[in-house]
């Protein structure tokens, strides 16, 4: 059977759908998350440039908020290096065990990473499963206080984030530790419906400019950093 999101008419139809778009919004001037959507797709971002890093195979990559590996499959076909994966959610967390099981590069972890070694209730929605957005079905899940992890590594070469609103916490506690100097690269997707996020956004902004410089910026859809020393 055909699996349609994947198949060469879909992308194809999808690519000349958010192009269009993205011009009717650009004619208007509306620079919203919709237009900064539609110009990660028309730019093929998913392609181009969340797994365009300058990697070797000794490098260590993270991918905060798995889910089915979506994105861990593409950056491991794209750099043979060392992938730990942190997805809190169980039944997602075994998709990716089974799925990586014979990978010797890739570590999966049941917990997600947050700025406080807690167990919380996340809402379950599929790829918007989140801490914050709420949905009828929800799960306990552990937290890990992501500075307390990063004790054990000496460097990191590319952190993905994305998590559903969690974001904020994870990089405010980064900054404030000075854990956010081990990252090389850093790719985060912020979420705009936590109360504030412009705000929220803009002052983990500028207190990245003193670390780590902008890649690229598809505000509230993917934004890139590599840091400056």
């Amino acid at each position: 059977m055909l699996n349609l999101k994947k198949s060469k008419i879909y992308k194809v139809l999808k690519l000349i759908s958010f192009s269009f778009l993205y011009y009717i919004l650009k004619t208007l001037s509306i620079n919203n998350r919709l237009f900064y959507l539609s110009k990660w797709v028309r730019d093929n971002g998913d392609d181009r440039l969340l797994v365009n890093y300058p990697i070797n195979s000794k490098g260590t990559i993270l991918d905060v908020g798995g889910y089915t590996g979506v994105f861990s499959d593409k950056i491991l076909l794209k750099h043979n290096c060392k992938l730990i994966i942190f997805e809190p959610v169980k039944e997602y967390y075994k998709i990716l065990k089974n799925k990586y099981l014979k990978d010797k590069r890739v570590k999966v972890f049941n917990y997600g990473l947050s700025k406080n070694s807690t167990l919380v209730d996340i809402y379950i929605s599929n790829d918007g499963t989140s801490l914050v957005k709420r949905s009828e079905k929800t799960e306990r899940i552990e937290l890990v206080n992501v500075s307390s992890f990063f004790k054990q590594l000496k460097k990191v070469d590319l952190m993905s984030i994305n998590i559903e609103g969690a974001e904020y916490d994870v990089l405010s506690n980064l900054i404030k530790t000075g854990n956010i100097e081990k990252i090389k690269f850093l790719q985060v997707q912020f979420h705009d419906f936590m109360p504030n996020s412009k705000v929220l956004r803009e002052v983990i902004l500028r207190q990245l400019k003193k670390t780590h410089k902008l890649r690229f910026s598809y505000p509230f859809v993917w934004e890139s950093f590599s840091r400056i020393n």
